[in-house]
């Protein structure tokens, strides 16, 4: 059975809030960083966890500011009974964060 959405959540959550930071203004040249570092620690908390799956973890980081929008969608064609997948959405004061979780059955 793959990690319940809350535990996936929760990890999520409190590594882009030690990562970036719930107050962090938005830099593209430290979001570049806070990217690569967050889907690296989300990645090693999952493993950690000792599920039997393979997982994919991606993140886009965006500016908030008036008038900035953005539509993200994604499909998976898998074994509905094993595998799953889990999208999370992280505010700062001036950016966003979505990331999507992929979990395969090994």
């Amino acid at each position: 059975m793959a990690i319940p959405e809350e535990e996936v959540h929760m990890i999520i959550k409190q590594v882009l809030d030690e990562v970036v930071g719930p107050n962090a203004a938005y830099s593209h040249k430290d979001s570049v960083q806070w990217n690569q570092k967050a889907v690296e620690q989300i990645t090693k908390k999952l493993v950690g966890a000792g599920k039997p799956y393979k997982y994919v973890v991606t993140s886009s980081f965006l500016q908030i500011s008036s008038g900035s929008g953005l539509n993200v969608s994604t499909i998976s064609y898998w074994n509905k009974i094993t595998d799953s997948s889990y999208m999370y959405r992280w505010e700062a004061k001036a950016m966003l964060a979505i990331v999507y979780v992929f979990a395969i059955a090994i």
